[in-house]
């Protein structure tokens, strides 16, 4: 079986074929409207691009579990029907640019990505479940995530946290949201962000009895925060009823937010924590990921496939390894490599990634 980065690659570097072949597929699937065949078309392109940006993952499960924000954007205008659809326009345009390519690892692509589509088919079926239920108590609070989520997956790293948050705020209307980070190693919590980011990061402990609500990985509302939360504490925010929710995924606890109206008291609802709760475990979820790489503007042109190659010396692959991983010769990755050094205008690898990285191809 083939590794997930190597599926990354392959779709990284063929994408623009493989949408071509979708779109001549699309086109030919007569029990399909205009409207439909565009909004898969656009679907395709957009899982493409997704799985192309994966290229931090170590295995299969990290790249299914990376779908999941993938699905939660499209979950409303999507059907099981619409994703039959996609799976088999998929599978016809990876197909057929295999047999075009006569690649040597048809058969085990094919098989990945089978087990990858039924995983993601899963997943949607999996959220509708959970959004149906939201939906019989606010149908708004889904719209909520939906925003939450396109948010997250357009974000890149940790370091757009206080972006993330402040656009939390405005979708799910409070005045102030605040975010303590968990160090499991020494078992502490410590203010990271927020709006009083002076005063936020004064507050830090040990999870002990002395700080109850550091101690709960379930979303907790207080309508009065004495005396479960410190008094100092309180003066300094002028605090009054505060949501804790925990940021969590896969039982690795990073954090938690806190929302609150800046001193007004407020009710809260059972459907709104409920959805603050999804919120902070797709927070989780998305610190789980690594940062994207951030590309800026230069006048070196590289192909996808040098980019590959050049993440993978990055990383600290051998010219056989990487010839392993993309099915190519060693002796086609060592004039790839002579061609980076060139254009990257290095004098050997150590220098190659030094300069990428200056100019904004890998980080």
């Amino acid at each position: 079986m083939i590794k997930a980065i190597q599926y990354v690659l392959f779709c990284k570097i063929n994408r623009a074929h493989i949408i071509q072949n979708a779109r001549s597929y699309i086109q030919q699937t007569d029990d399909l409207s205009s409207k439909e065949k565009e909004n898969l078309s656009l679907f395709i392109e957009d899982f493409l691009s997704f799985i192309s940006k994966q290229v931090d993952v170590k295995n299969t499960n990290d790249l299914s579990n990376q779908l999941h924000l993938f699905i939660q954007v499209y979950i409303h205008e999507i059907t099981g029907m619409f994703l039959s659809h996609f799976r088999s326009i998929l599978e016809q345009a990876i197909i057929r640019l295999l047999f075009n390519q006569r690649h040597p690892e048809t058969e085990q692509i094919f098989i990945f990505q089978s087990k990858l589509i039924t995983n993601l088919t899963n997943q949607y079926f999996a959220s509708m479940d959970e959004t149906k239920s939201l939906a019989n108590q606010n149908s708004i609070y889904l719209e909520k995530l939906d925003k939450l989520s396109e948010i997250l997956i357009s974000s890149s790293g940790s370091e757009e946290v206080p972006i993330i948050m402040n656009e939390m705020k405005a979708i799910f209307d409070f005045k102030r949201c605040n975010f303590y980070a968990y160090n499991a190693w020494s078992n502490e919590f410590y203010g990271i962000y927020g709006d009083d980011l002076e005063l936020v990061q004064r507050i830090k402990g040990k999870l002990t009895a002395d700080h109850p609500v550091f101690n709960l990985k379930m979303p907790l509302y207080l309508k009065d925060p004495s005396p479960y939360v410190i008094d100092v504490v309180i003066k300094f925010f002028n605090l009054s009823s505060t949501i804790f929710i925990p940021v969590i995924y896969r039982e690795q606890l990073y954090g938690w937010l806190t929302f609150d109206q800046r001193g007004e008291p407020f009710d809260y609802s059972k459907p709104l924590l409920d959805t603050l709760e999804i919120a902070g475990i797709r927070l989780g979820m998305f610190l789980a990921r690594k940062p994207s790489s951030h590309r800026i503007d230069n006048e070196v042109t590289m192909t996808e496939k040098e980019k590959s190659i050049l993440y993978l010396i990055s990383e600290g692959y051998s010219n056989k390894e990487i010839a392993s991983l993309l099915f190519l010769s060693e002796y086609t990755i060592r004039d790839y490599v002579q061609n980076l050094l060139s254009k990257l205008n290095a004098r050997n690898r150590t220098q190659m990634v030094a300069n990428a990285y200056k100019m904004g191809y890998i980080s």
